[in-house]
This record gives structure tokens, C-alpha cells and sequence, in this order.
């Protein structure tokens, strides 16, 4: 056997493990991502079952606060915002047509 035909057998051995090796990993690389998609599905599955009414009652629990929280606020503080403001308007005016300062300075 002469180091040509040496050189031969190893290049087609090389290059048939290289075939062989390139299958082996497209195949991995198929059976994975099959594994990883199967497993994307039955975790986003898993997590909204439990998660997605919880979810929905938190939203309707803010939505509920929100409108009580505008019902409040129109019905009794700016009400209450109006009269103050009224009653520290009067007196303002009360001070300067009659010349009284205000006690507190």
C-alpha cells in the first residue's frame, strides 16, 4: 500500500464519518427542537389555566377600586374642595373691605 493510496482511504473515511456525523446532528437538532416546541406548549397550557382567571379577577378588582375611587372623589372630596376654597375666598374678601388680617400671621 503506497502513502497515495493511504492518503485516499483516509480522506473517504474522513468524509463518510463527516455524512454520518452531519445526519447524527440534524437529527438531534430536529428531535430537540420538537422536544422544546412540545414542551413551550404544554408549560404556556399549565400557566394559563391557573393564571389567566387570576389575571381576569385582578383586572376586574382594579376596575372596581378605579370607580369607587371617581365616585368618592366626585361625590365627596370636591365638594368638600369647593366649600373650603368658598369659605377662604370669603374671608379673604372679608379681610381686605374691612382691613382684618388674618390671626394666624
Amino acid at each position: 500500500m503506497s502513502l497515495a493510496e493511504l492518503r485516499d482511504i483516509v480522506v473517504i473515511v474522513y468524509g463518510a464519518m463527516g455524512v454520518i456525523l452531519m445526519l447524527a446532528l440534524a437529527i438531534a437538532a430536529f428531535g430537540l427542537w420538537f422536544a422544546i416546541r412540545s414542551l413551550s406548549r404544554s408549560l404556556q397550557a399549565l400557566l394559563d389555566d391557573p393564571i389567566r382567571p387570576t389575571l381576569e379577577e385582578v383586572h376586574k378588582t382594579v376596575q372596581n377600586v378605579r370607580g369607587t375611587s371617581e365616585f368618592m372623589s366626585d361625590t365627596a372630596v370636591h365638594p368638600l374642595i369647593r366649600v373650603v376654597a368658598l369659605g377662604r375666598g370669603v374671608r379673604r374678601g372679608m379681610a381686605s373691605v374691612t382691613g382684618i388680617r388674618n390671626r394666624r400671621k
